[in-house]
């Protein structure tokens, strides 16, 4: 019977011996997404091995370096009740956050404009608004400009700093003419100007040129700083400059107006000229021009010349015939009139601005009249309802608005009264300038000084007419 016990503890004993050894849980740990991402992955224990515990697993990330937001819970719950063979978010870092790249938004246009005639309701085409010039003012913004932004660091599982790509800063549009606000966030035009678009730069142009003629191809042209035309400006079309035009090429059944100083390298004819300042012309034909300043030109035909300084003709023409010439100062001449004895009429001693605001404050004065007038009955009835307390909310709001409009129309009527009688002392108090005539003024040709007039019968040769004593007198021209 023993020996059999024994027999049995010994076969025991051989199958102890040939079971495999235990093996305890394998913790893997990776780091993934640019060390954005820590994951756990647990090979599971075999043979009675031991399962993770919550140190294990903060040994094993730790060993790797895992040490930024650690989920706690998500380790305690590992441990607790362990997942195999699956990856595991055990931690996540925080990912960097890219600057933003600045921005510009452009007021004004960038793209080259395609021109096209504009086609009205009633199916006319129009030629003459073509939107070729964009002008600006001194101060006005031309881009708004966003800064780029900085963004921020991230930070990766391992507690390293990731860092963030900057926001780029938009290109320099600065050109001629154009500047930055103090707070950096506008391109502002540094003048009154033509603005374009060129090389990626935003320029300011004092100066807007039209290479060839100005016609259907361009429109008409408003520019608010100078103007320079390389060509003629065709029937029909318009030109306007805040400062000084040059056409090189011949004005013709047109309209021009400037600010400044016209020039015509050629001429003008059968047109409509406004100039604030001096004007140059090569010849004048058919035309109604009105000049603040001097007029100067080869010869004047058959036009009517408003002039505040004066008009002298030069060169080898240097004529004047017919038209009608109201000058405030001198008229030069070589001729003036001619043998056909065309009517010819110079004006001496009146700046055409002053006869012009004259007209206006004459016509301006009886419509001031006529409204005063229109609203002193209705005013007199309601102060008579107010003084006997019988205005309504409504009527008392009327009598404010009729008490001002009256007001306002009777300072108005006495400011341009007084304006009126000076305008008339100071035409009445001008000094008159003289008619000079280096060769022959022919009969037909009528001069006005002041109140005097001078009819000429006979032709006059090398001479000058001026005003003296209350009647014109000739003299000599030299």
């Amino acid at each position: 019977m023993a020996n059999n016990t024994e027999l049995e503890k010994s076969k025991s004993l051989e199958v102890q011996n040939e079971l495999p050894p235990a093996i305890d849980a394998v913790i893997h740990i990776s780091i993934t997404d640019a060390g954005l991402e820590a994951h756990i992955r647990i090979d599971p224990p075999l043979n009675g091995g031991a399962a993770p515990t919550r140190k294990d697993l903060e040994d094993a990330l730790s060993k790797c370096g895992v040490s930024y937001q650690i989920d706690a819970d998500k380790l305690n719950a590992l441990s607790v009740e362990p997942i195999y063979d699956c990856d595991i978010v055990a931690a996540r870092g925080t990912p960097p956050v890219n600057g933003k790249d600045g921005t510009a938004a452009f007021q004004i246009g960038v793209e080259k404009k395609l021109l096209r005639p504009k086609e009205n309701e009633d199916g006319i085409v129009d030629y003459h608004d073509l939107g070729i010039v964009e002008n600006v003012e001194k101060g006005q913004v031309l881009c708004i400009i966003t800064p780029p932004t900085e963004g921020t660091p991230g930070v990766a599982v391992t507690g390293k700093e990731l860092l963030q790509r900057k926001g780029k800063p938009v290109p320099s549009y600065l050109g001629k003419n154009t500047e930055l606000s103090e707070d950096g966030t506008s391109i502002l035009s540094k003048i009154d100007g033509q603005v374009d678009f060129i090389g990626r730069r935003i320029n300011v142009n004092e100066t807007f040129y039209v290479r060839e003629n100005v016609d259907n191809s361009t429109g008409d042209i408003n520019v608010v700083g100078n103007l320079v035309v390389r060509g003629a400006v065709k029937p029909g079309f318009k030109i306007e400059a805040g400062n000084n035009i040059d056409v090189y090429g011949t004005v013709e059944s047109s309209s021009i107006r400037a600010g400044g100083n016209i020039r015509l390298q050629s001429g003008i004819i059968s047109s409509e000229l406004y100039c604030e300042g001096d004007l140059k012309s090569r010849f004048i034909e058919n035309c109604n021009i009105f000049v603040k300043g001097d007029i100067r030109a080869d010869y004047v035909l058959n036009s009517r010349i408003n002039c505040g300084k004066s008009l002298k003709t030069e060169g080898s023409i240097a004529r004047i015939i017919g038209g009608k010439c109201l000058v405030g100062q001198n008229i030069e001449a070589r001729t003036i009139g001619s043998a056909a004895n065309v009517k010819t009429k110079l004006s001496l001693g009146t700046d055409p601005a002053l006869i012009q605001r004259q007209q206006e404050l004459q016509a301006l004065i009886p419509e001031l009249e006529k409204q005063t007038d229109s609203l002193r009955p209705l005013l007199t009835l309601l102060r008579d309802l107010e003084s006997s307390n019988r205005l309504t909310a409504e009527k008392r709001q009327l009598l404010r608005s009729v008490s001002e409009n009256f007001d306002t129309g009777i300072r108005r009527l006495e400011e341009s009264k007084k304006e009126l009688e000076s305008i008339a002392q100071s035409i009445h108090n001008r000094g008159y300038g003289r008619v000079i005539c280096t060769g022959t003024i022919f009969p037909g040709t009528k001069v006005s000084i002041g109140t005097s007039n001078y009819l000429v019968s006979d032709a006059l040769v090398n001479a000058s007419l001026y005003y003296q004593e209350g009647t014109i007198c000739i003299g000599s021209a030299r």
